[in-house]
């Protein structure tokens, strides 16, 4: 299992309200975050992605939007990797604390 290779990420989230997290991929590359399974109580869509750097083949920014039903503090884990591979590039772990 790899470990993380990225700083950990801490963000706030409000129960019921979306919190968009954003990740820079390399789809020319064929490097794409891949989500976790949502946490019970929890959703986890990806949402649309945008550019994230200039040309052909540049960097995406990818969404995912989180919403809790319920105050608490979750942890994510994201992995890089080509859809054909195994061993994932990078781990992104995302701790979300959810207010009430």
């Amino acid at each position: 299992m790899p470990s993380p290779d990225r700083p950990e990420l801490h963000l706030q989230a409000r129960v019921g309200q979306p919190l968009a997290i954003v990740l820079d991929a390399s789809p020319g590359a064929g490097l794409l975050w891949q989500p976790p399974a949502a946490p019970a109580g929890c959703q986890l869509v990806a949402g649309p992605s945008v550019p994230g750097g200039a040309g052909d083949g540049g960097g995406v920014q990818q969404r995912f939007d989180f919403t809790a039903a319920a105050s608490g503090t979750h942890s994510l884990r994201f992995l890089l990797q080509r859809a054909w591979e195994d061993k994932p590039q990078a781990v992104q772990l995302v701790q979300v604390s959810v207010a009430g």
